[in-house]
């Protein structure tokens, strides 16, 4: 490039090929909705203050979860099916869903603050001993399209609280 104009107007050139390219794609997904909040579930405070990307070939936000589970008044946990059908209103879900360990889904620990609000997310926490279990569901939503949701179970509430982010793995 030989000047900063020639610069931009390369730049804008390819965002405007970007852009109408994003929109040809969103009309043509075939990945299945999700919902996130159920309606008239407060979502923690804990969970709107985080403002971290997960990285995979996208970057994408972790987007705060909390949804109706009166078994969580209970203790128990959504088996992959009915967490599915949970999220996204429909059974069978096509894809596969897995529940993965915190080890799993952040080898390198970096998304420690992500998983200190899903804990202090509950009305459960104990600050001393952080001892709210957390389980990490892995989505297959498309061959290459996948959606983490990490929870915890808030009994008080009869939700389960946390977060989902995207991924794409090809």
């Amino acid at each position: 490039m030989s000047s900063d104009a020639d610069y931009l107007a390369f730049l804008d050139k390819a965002n405007a090929q970007r852009e109408a390219g994003a929109s040809q794609t969103l009309s043509q997904s075939s990945e299945p909705y999700t919902q996130t909040v159920d309606t008239g579930v407060r979502v923690p405070e804990a969970l709107t203050s985080i403002d971290e990307y997960y990285v995979s070939e996208t970057d994408e936000p972790f987007e705060p979860v909390a949804l109706k589970w009166p078994e969580a008044a209970y203790g128990k946990w959504p088996g992959g099916d009915i967490f599915a059908s949970l999220v996204t209103g429909t059974s069978p879900h096509p894809g596969s869903v897995d529940i993965i360990s915190e080890r799993e889904f952040d080898p390198r620990n970096r998304y420690a603050a992500v998983f200190h609000a899903v804990r202090a997310a509950t009305s459960a926490y104990d600050t001393v001993r952080e001892s709210i279990n957390i389980k990490i569901y892995r989505m297959e939503m498309t061959s290459t399209r996948f959606q983490y949701w990490i929870l915890a179970l808030d009994p008080e509430e009869g939700t389960i609280v946390g977060f989902r982010t995207k991924a794409v793995e090809s």
